[in-house]
């Protein structure tokens, strides 16, 4: 008789490991301004674990939500086992809908709740919020345009810069610029500040939603590895 196995990977779970390590990365490498190393050098560090942690809290949203709707296809559940059956197979259904699968992650986090019937993650509030700006800061440094961090007299820059796009009020008083950085800098917010910031709204969203899907995270067993400081 011919036996076989499969193993299935929950790569979001090294996303959000990721995400955590590179905010702390910054957050090391920040702390180095001012006692004597290249200051340029430095930048570059921080401004690139920053943007790191950005992406992989972008990341770890979108494999968490693809891996549930992969579970509800298993036979044996995977980790929605624990949810009723009817909303199982209203998710399996979810998860062959092409049009659900190209939907926005949060809007697939919604789907997996509501197909369970959860409600929904209010979005208008915190973390909800605070995750809507960090993907369209994400989604910006993704996919930039040539203008995004222009900065100058007003007038004289570029149409389509952060500094003056509703983006730049959403993130106001949420993390500290760059330590070091000049202040009329397009990218002084690229920093431990922000790079912490959007790995706790991030975790913090996901928790909310696993409390309200009523499922063990599937992160759970690796939060030791998720400090920030």
């Amino acid at each position: 008789m011919v036996t076989g196995i499969a193993l299935h990977t929950y790569f979001s779970i090294q996303h959000v490991q990721a995400a955590a390590y590179f905010s702390r990365q910054s957050a090391a490498t920040e702390a180095l301004v001012g006692h004597g190393d290249d200051p340029e050098s430095l930048r570059v560090t921080i401004r690139a674990n920053a943007a790191s942690a950005i992406f992989m809290s972008a990341a770890f949203l979108e494999a968490l939500a693809n891996e549930l709707f992969a579970d509800a296809l298993n036979s044996h559940g995977g980790h929605l086992d624990p949810i009723s059956p009817k909303g199982r197979s209203l998710i399996a259904e979810l998860a062959t809908d092409d049009t659900v699968q190209k939907a926005q992650v949060l809007s697939k986090l919604n789907l997996l709740l509501k197909a369970e019937g959860k409600g929904s993650l209010n979005l208008g509030e915190l973390p909800g919020q605070d995750v809507v700006t960090m993907l369209k800061l994400r989604n910006n440094l993704v996919h930039y345009k040539a203008s995004w961090l222009d900065v100058g007299t007003p007038g004289m820059v570029r149409a389509g810069n952060l500094r003056e796009s509703k983006l730049q009020k959403a993130t106001e008083g949420k993390f500290p610029s760059r330590t070091g950085a000049n202040p009329t800098s397009g990218d002084a917010w690229l920093g431990a500040g922000c790079a912490k910031w959007c790995v706790q709204s991030t975790i913090a969203l996901t928790d909310e939603f696993f409390n309200q899907f009523g499922i063990t995270p599937l992160y759970e067993h690796v939060r030791c590895n998720l400090a920030l400081e």
